[in-house]
Order: structure tokens, then C-alpha cells, then sequence
């Protein structure tokens, strides 16, 4: 009987222990479902959401505009930015074989023209202007020997043909001539000159009348008719190369117009020497052995020119050698600051002399000891985008901001410009270096901004910048719109100029009352702004 209050609170104590957890169980699933309500909610709002984004985003996108193209003025400042860089860095080097006894400069030092910068051993300077001498010695030698090393005298036709053109003249270089020409004169070899016209009218065979200037007239065979394009040929004797006539059928009606040519061209070349005499006229006929010109000064040939260079490269070191004999030094040529000191193993501070080894490299070449900088200009190289780089030009005026200095702008000058597209940001881009005075507390790698004002074009062709398209090598526009298909037409390939805005120059390609077609893009953040999206947030966030 003892036992039983006790089994009873025993009892009492289970059954609230099981409506707690029952509680807590039916809680748990009560969460759980409004977890998945709100889930499922916010589901169908993204959705929703979403799609409205795509319909209205892809409305918006794809409005079809037009424009017709006008002149109107146009004008840019182009701008970026870049990183300051010293400009005019030089090295300073001496003779190989030259013993450096120790370096009394170090990074960041400034120094002043005439300033000792290393001292050297005065014998190895020595035994160097020993080792050139005998290597002028030796040089001497071989130009001795090379001077009977002549080309001909003279330059003969070497075939059969009649002079068309006479490109040298007495006095003027061979080489010069060549360069500049590709040729001392050219011969005609089949005796025939040829014209090119565009016609559909003629056929392989037929006689024509070309008629030259004075209205001579000669006779004309069409040897040839590609797509459009025929070939006629005429005599060579007399008519000049790129003389203009004119091609008429054998009724009297006029065909067309070009520019003559030779139909069978052989160049006359040569390699050294001067012209002394030209001993032929154009269009005179001649033969294998036909004298054209004569030539002096042929010695100089290319291995007599070749002894010459390197004998002049050894008079240099050897006065080099003398200059550092002389100051018992290497001094500074200008005032400057030490950029690094780079001669191998040199010491950062020393007072006690030290003996550094011998340089071991070939007799050509030298051994680089420190860098300098004059300290008076710094430049800055900038990314330019391809719709700026072709309004930029060497010389134009420049503003830089250094804001880590100052926020003053610097006068600067457009020095250098680079057309190499540069494709790592996925369009091209180019660049421009621009140069200006260094000012205190510029140091290399600050940050620099620049802006170049260009002057604009006030009767410039105009179209939006959203009608311009481009692919690798072109740019582009369309010129039609069917909208029945909704697809463009009448591809046009043009070419840009001056970017300006939401407009940009067209120099070649489209004319004043053209009409473009295109579609402006917007971002799904532009709509948003816009008001483009209904429902708006959840919440009125922002409201």
C-alpha cells in the first residue's frame, strides 16, 4: 500500500512528459509547413519576376530604331590611365676586359655630370687598348685585301626588250635607287603595253581603238576578258607607262578609260656604285649586250662595306678605352639619379678598394655597370579603345593628374601612339605614350591620369553609336529592315573617325540622307530604373 502514491505521481510525471513532446512535435510541423509556404511564395514570385525581366527586357531590346545619317559637329577628350615611368633611362657600360675597382654609387644617388662613378684598374684599360689596336691591325688587313673585291662598271640589259622606264640618273646612288624604286629601269620584253577597262561588251579577239593623249590613235587587241574586266594590248613603241586613254568599240562608242602598263616588265637591277652615265632613252629598243649604264665608286661592295662598319665599331671602343685612360674613371656624362647599380657583385657601402674579376665576355660586347636617369621627364603609356585611337596624333597637348602629388594638371604631349591591338580584355585596345616635365614627390609607379583634348570636326558624317557594328578586321552597318522577318539587310562596311558621345564619325562607307537601322541595347538595370519592371519588390524596398 506503501508504494502506491508514489507509482501514481510516477504515472502523472510520463503523461506531461508525453503532451510536452506532443507539443513540441506539432510545433516543429507547424514551422515546417510555413517554411515551405513561404518557399513555395517566393518561387513563384521568382518566376514570375523572371519571366517578366525576359519579356520586357527582349521588348525593349529588339525595338527596331532608324536613322538617317546627317552632319553634324563632333568632338571627344580622350582619356585613361597609366603608371609613371622615368624616362630616358640610359646604361652605362664600359669596354669588356675593363676591371672595375669599385663602385662609389648606389641606387637612388644623385649625381652630377663629371662625378666619379667607379674606379678602374688602369692596366686591364691598358692591355684592352692593346687588344683593339690589334684588331684594327688585322681589320686593315682585310680591307686591304677586299678593295679589289669591285663590282662591274657598267649594267647591261641583259635581255632583249625596249626601255619603258628610266628610274636612274646621273649622279644617284645604285642602292638608293633600288630602295626607293626596285629597280635602275625596266624593259618591255613582248612589246606590247596593256589597259584594263570594265566592260561586258567585249570578247577574247575582238579590235579595238585606244586612243592616247593628243587623240593619237592605235590599234587594240582584247587578250583577255575575268569577271567583267578586260585586257587590251597595244604596241609598246611609243605609248608611255601609266599614260591614261581611252578604249573605244569598233563602232566609235566609248568602253571605258584606264592607265597603261607593261604587259611583260623585266627590272633592271644593281647593288653598289654610283651612276656616271645613262647611256639609253626611254623607249629606245635594245639588246642582251646593250650598255644601260656606267657606274663608279663599285669598290664598295658588300664585304669592303661590312670591314668598314667593324673597323668603325673598333675606332669607337679604342677612344672609349682613351677617355677612361684619360679620367682614370668611369664619370657621370650627365647630371642625373642612379636607377640601380647592376655590375655584378657590387657592394652596397664600402670604403676599402676591392678588386672585382675581369669581364669574360666576348671582345664585341660590354659590360653593363649602372643605369641613370637624367631626372627631368617622366612619361606615362595609356589604354586607349579603338573607338579613340585614330583621333589621337603625335604632338597633341596632353593634361596628367598624379592625385597621389597633386590634383594640379601637368602639361604633357602626345609622343608616341601604338596601333598593335592589344585582344587580353576581349576588344581592342590600343595605346599612347605621353611625356611630361617631372615634378616633386613623382616617383616610377604612381599613377597617373590623362586626358587629350581633341578638336572636334564641325561638317562631320554622324551616325548613332549603337548602329555601328564590328567583327575582327571591319566595321559595319545595315541600311535595310524587314519587318515582316525582323531581320536586317544591305550589310555596308564603313569607316570610323572621331568618336564623340553617343555618336561617331563615318569617313567613307555612308552619305548624308542614307538611313542606318538598329536596335538600341539597354541593361536589365537600365530598365529597372526606367520603371520597365510591374510588381516592383517585395517589401517596397527603397520606397
Amino acid at each position: 500500500m506503501s508504494n502506491q502514491p508514489n507509482e501514481r505521481g510516477d504515472a502523472l510525471f510520463d503523461q506531461l512528459n508525453k503532451n510536452k513532446k506532443k507539443k513540441k512535435r506539432k510545433t516543429l510541423r507547424t514551422v515546417i509547413i510555413v517554411v515551405l509556404v513561404i518557399a513555395v511564395a517566393l518561387v513563384g514570385w521568382f518566376n514570375h519576376m523572371r519571366q517578366q525581366v525576359e519579356e520586357q527586357f527582349a521588348a525593349m531590346s529588339n525595338n527596331v530604331l532608324s536613322y538617317d545619317v546627317t552632319q553634324g559637329a563632333i568632338s571627344t577628350t580622350v582619356n585613361g590611365s597609366g603608371v609613371l615611368e622615368e624616362l630616358d633611362l640610359y646604361t652605362v657600360e664600359v669596354p669588356a676586359g675593363v676591371q672595375i675597382t669599385e663602385v662609389l654609387v648606389e641606387a637612388d644617388d644623385p649625381v652630377a655630370k663629371g662625378d666619379v662613378l667607379a674606379t678602374i684598374d688602369m692596366a686591364s684599360v691598358m692591355d684592352a687598348m692593346a687588344d683593339v689596336q690589334n684588331q684594327l691591325n688585322d681589320l686593315d688587313q682585310k680591307i686591304k685585301a677586299a678593295s679589289g673585291d669591285a663590282a662591274s662598271k657598267r649594267v647591261n640589259a641583259g635581255v632583249a626588250g625596249r626601255v619603258k622606264i628610266l628610274y636612274a640618273a646621273k649622279g644617284m646612288d645604285v642602292v638608293g635607287c633600288m630602295v626607293e624604286h626596285g629597280a635602275l629601269a625596266v624593259l618591255s620584253l613582248d612589246g606590247y603595253m596593256a589597259v584594263d577597262i570594265e566592260t561586258d561588251a567585249l570578247c577574247v579577239g575582238d579590235r579595238v581603238t585606244v586612243i592616247r593623249e593628243g587623240e593619237k590613235e592605235l590599234s587594240g587587241t582584247v587578250e583577255a576578258v575575268s569577271k567583267g574586266v578586260a585586257t587590251i594590248l597595244i604596241t609598246d613603241n611609243g605609248p608611255k607607262f601609266n599614260e591614261e586613254v581611252t578604249v573605244l568599240a569598233e563602232n566609235g562608242a566609248e568602253l571605258g578609260n584606264g592607265k597603261l602598263y607593261i604587259h611583260s616588265p623585266l627590272a633592271v637591277t644593281g647593288y653598289a656604285g654610283t651612276v656616271t652615265g645613262v647611256h639609253v632613252k626611254e623607249n629606245a629598243q635594245v639588246q642582251s649586250s646593250t650598255k644601260l649604264f656606267s657606274l663608279g665608286e663599285t669598290d664598295y661592295n658588300a664585304n669592303y662595306d661590312s670591314l668598314l662598319r667593324q673597323r668603325k665599331e673598333k675606332e669607337e671602343m679604342l677612344m672609349e678605352l682613351l677617355s677612361l685612360y684619360r679620367d682614370g674613371a668611369v664619370l657621370a656624362a650627365t647630371d642625373g639619379v642612379i636607377s640601380s647599380v647592376e655590375y655584378e657583385n657590387a657592394p652596397e657601402t664600402s670604403s676599402a678598394q676591392t678588386t672585382y674579376p675581369a669581364a669574360t665576355q666576348d671582345a664585341e660586347e660590354k659590360t653593363p655597370l649602372l643605369t641613370v636617369y637624367p631626372n627631368v621627364s617622366m612619361h606615362v603609356t595609356v589604354a586607349i579603345d579603338e573607338m579613340d585611337i585614330l583621333a589621337l596624333q603625335a604632338g597633341q597637348e596632353a593634361e596628367v593628374t598624379v592625385s597621389s602629388v597633386s590634383e594640379e594638371k601637368y602639361a604633357g604631349t602626345v609622343t608616341e601612339i601604338h596601333t598593335t591591338a592589344n585582344e587580353n580584355t576581349g576588344m581592342s585596345q590600343y595605346s599612347a605614350v605621353v611625356v611630361l616635365d617631372k615634378q616633386e614627390g613623382m616617383l616610377p609607379g604612381m599613377t597617373a591620369d590623362v586626358d587629350v583634348k581633341i578638336q572636334g570636326v564641325e561638317d562631320a558624317v554622324i551616325i548613332p553609336v549603337d548602329a555601328l557594328h564590328q567583327t575582327s578586321s571591319i566595321y559595319y552597318v545595315y541600311t535595310s529592315y524587314n519587318e515582316e522577318s525582323m531581320q536586317y539587310g544591305d550589310r555596308v562596311e564603313v569607316t570610323i573617325g572621331m568618336s564623340g558621345g553617343n555618336y561617331v564619325q563615318i569617313t567613307s562607307g555612308l552619305d548624308v540622307g542614307d538611313t542606318v537601322y538598329y536596335t538600341q541595347t539597354q541593361s536589365w538595370f537600365e530598365i529597372w530604373a526606367q520603371g520597365g519592371f510591374n510588381g516592383g519588390m517585395p517589401g517596397n524596398f527603397g520606397r
